[in-house]
Formats: C-alpha cells, structure tokens, sequence
C-alpha cells in the first residue's frame, strides 16, 4: 500500500501536467472553414455587395501575418470557376514573434465584396440577360506563413450570383 499512493500520486502529477502543457501544433498553418454570413449576392464589379468568410486559423510557431509596410500577401481567395484569384490577395497582420511558444488560434472574418455572372456564347460579364439569371462559385482559401509554409485549402459552401 505504501508503494502504490506514493506511484498513483507520481502518475496523477503526470497527467495534470500533460493537460497544462500546450497542443502539439504543426508549423505548417491550418485553416478550418467554419462558414459564411450569407449565400446570395448581386453581381457586381464593385463593393455594393459583399459577404463575410470566416475562418479558424492555426500555427505551432505563429509566424503568420506580415508586415504591411512589407506588402507580401499572405492570404489567397480562387473563384472556382475559374482557378483565378478572387479579386486580390489579401493581407493578415503580422502576429508578433514570441506572442506564444504554445502556437496562435485566430478566428478570422474575410470581407469578400461582389463578382460578376460569367455567362457561356461569349456574353460578357457583368451583363444581365434573362436566358440567365443565377450564376453561383465556391471560393477555395489557403494561406502561406513567412517561413513560407502553406496551408491546408479550404472551400466555402455554394455562393449564387443574381445577375439580372
């Protein structure tokens, strides 16, 4: 009896001090889609319409972000119809250096302003003809660290385009 209270004592210890200690994140950054605020938006090359991306983030090291005097995107938006870049890169903040030896979790919120319909028989963008009054995308996001590891990719649900 006297060996096993003082072992039961060693192996709790063990275990409280396995829960304090921090999860075991990669260096790689990780992105989760957790949704967006809306599935509709008129079409446009503008800013009328927009909705709102939201996204976790994590990273073992936290080397996310940049500098903006650096000017280097970090966060890429494709339009799945066509494999491009969504309007532009975007920009996260630089986390700063020895913020956690533990990783960073950021929760995200992406601005994504309207696009236009893309039609097929050579119609232009932007139009608005009535043979074709919905056009709909996914956006597809990842993310590229400083130490220039990149993110798993993530996809957001079905978003439609009103084009008339």
């Amino acid at each position: 009896m006297q060996i096993t209270a003082p072992l039961l004592s060693c192996l709790f210890i063990l275990l409280l001090a396995a829960c304090v200690q921090g999860p075991n994140l990669s260096e790689i950054p990780a992105l989760e889609y957790q949704g967006i605020s809306k599935d509709t938006m008129d079409q446009g090359s503008g800013t009328a319409d927009f909705l709102t991306l939201f996204l976790h983030i994590e990273d073992g090291d936290g080397d996310i972000g940049n500098d903006q005097e650096d000017g280097t995107f970090n966060l890429f938006v494709f339009d799945s119809r066509t494999g491009n870049l969504y309007d532009q890169a975007n920009l996260i903040p630089k986390v700063p250096e020895g913020v956690s030896e533990k990783g960073v979790f950021i929760d995200m919120e992406l601005t994504v302003f309207e696009t236009c319909c893309l039609f097929p028989d050579n119609i232009p963008p932007c139009e608005s003809p009535d043979l074709y009054p919905l056009d709909s995308l996914t956006l597809d996001v990842y993310l590229i660290d400083r130490a220039g590891n990149q993110s798993n990719t993530v996809s957001t649900e079905t978003i439609y385009l009103r084009c008339n």
